[in-house]
């Protein structure tokens, strides 16, 4: 018996890793800014959330740019709340997600992070959607999320780099 659990305990070492995906940065649409306090009220909480490394808020553009640590857990949909939270209202955002992407049963792609947020990956080229699905590993993809209540979050591709996984 103890045989069994040895070679178990190994073989789960041996196991490939396989990296979901996380994400990098979130370019936020914000609606509702009219002073610089508020501006500065937003970026504040934030720069408060674990796992964001940095936040800036231009209030002239209504948008706040959040980078995020290497190893964050943070969901687009936490930030959301976040920013309406404050007081404001959260529009169209520009992200950039890095990981694997897997093909759902009837065929969609979808890109999962480690925090369980699901993004189903649209393109306007069909052959854009056909290289991510052939991509081995790591892939860094960059586009715009939409989101809504019966069919969750979209990421309408606009770059995919496999060099930088």
């Amino acid at each position: 018996m103890k045989n069994y659990m040895l070679i178990f305990m190994i073989g789960l070492f041996l196991i490939p890793f396989q990296v979901q995906a996380q994400l990098l940065e979130v370019k936020q649409t914000v609606f509702g800014m009219d002073c610089a306090p508020c501006a500065y009220g937003l970026e504040k909480r934030i720069k408060q959330i674990d796992g964001v490394q940095s936040a800036s808020v231009s209030l002239n553009d209504g948008l706040l740019t959040t980078n995020l640590t290497k190893d964050n857990q943070l969901t687009l949909q936490r930030i959301r709340k976040a920013v309406e939270e404050s007081g404001f209202k959260a529009k169209e955002a520009n992200i950039t997600v890095k990981g694997t992407v897997t093909q759902d049963k009837s065929g969609k792609l979808i890109l999962e992070t480690i925090a369980g947020e699901q993004f189903t990956l649209k393109s306007e080229e069909q052959k854009t959607l056909d290289d991510i699905s052939k991509a081995k590993g790591s892939v860094t993809i960059t586009g715009k999320a939409e989101t809504s209540d019966e069919s969750g979050t979209k990421l309408w591709v606009d770059s995919v780099d496999k060099t930088k996984a």
